[in-house]
């Protein structure tokens, strides 16, 4: 079982994702940052303040591209391209757990993108001044658990599951926007709706505290955690108990 899902791994799986899902957004950050780099960079001493905060308006304005980016790409279709397309009655011809074989996906996606977003900051770092390596994988990895959780179980579920997930991301996004305005216009009854929406507010929290150097907010952490595990394990429920036949 397991030499075959490693099989899996090294001839389909990351192949796959090297070539149709992670090669879009690392070309495009990479294209961008050299041609910033080369152009305006050549103008700028980065050991100074104002090269620094060159260096930072860089980062702030291309680390949320690669990471929305990657985060969407890396779980939409996850599933449904095998479903869609009849792959998974070749994948699935010799018996392999099919739960196995996504989580291993889903993981590789993950630690695949959490290491490029590493990668790419502390290439812009060489290149400029310094900029938040470890935190911005932390996000990453954060971005991936909860939208890559969500994404993991709509995948699982449906096969539009790329139109639902971002028409759940940004309902959520404006959802929490009006919630926590100043003379909300938000229907009363909507509020407590907004509440079981993802946390993505929270992933902004994070992201701002972390960026500017600050401790890690626990309770938002823990609340993205849980929402995208709920996910997660919605997921395997569905990989275990419905047929990809559809």
């Amino acid at each position: 079982m397991r030499g075959r899902l490693e099989a899996y791994l090294l001839r389909y799986q990351l192949p796959d994702f090297l070539f149709l899902r992670a090669a879009l957004p690392t070309g495009l950050v990479v294209f961008f940052l050299w041609m910033i780099v080369k152009t305006d960079g050549s103008r700028v001493d980065f050991a100074t303040s104002q090269g620094q905060r060159f260096t930072m308006q860089i980062f702030t304005t291309f680390a949320p591209v690669f990471i929305n980016l990657a985060a969407f790409l890396g779980v939409t279709r996850l599933v449904t391209d095998d479903r869609s397309n009849g792959y998974f009655r070749f994948l699935f011809s010799k018996p392999v757990n099919i739960e196995r074989f996504y989580v291993q996906q889903w993981v590789m996606h993950g630690v695949a993108y959490i290491a490029i977003a590493g990668a790419l900051t502390w290439w812009l770092q060489v290149y400029t001044a310094p900029v938040p390596v470890r935190e911005v994988m932390i996000v990453m990895g954060l971005y991936w658990i909860l939208l890559g959780g969500i994404g993991f179980a709509l995948t699982a579920a449906t096969n539009l599951d790329a139109l639902l997930l971002v028409m759940v991301w940004v309902m959520s996004s404006v959802m929490h926007a009006l919630r926590d305005a100043p003379n909300s216009p938000m229907w009363g009854w909507l509020k407590p709706v907004s509440r079981l929406m993802p946390p993505t507010h929270k992933l902004d929290i994070i992201k701002a505290e972390l960026y500017a150097g600050n401790p890690m907010p626990m309770t938002d952490f823990t609340h993205v955690l849980a929402y995208g595990a709920i996910g997660f394990v919605v997921a395997l429920v569905l990989l275990r108990r419905t047929s990809l036949a559809r």
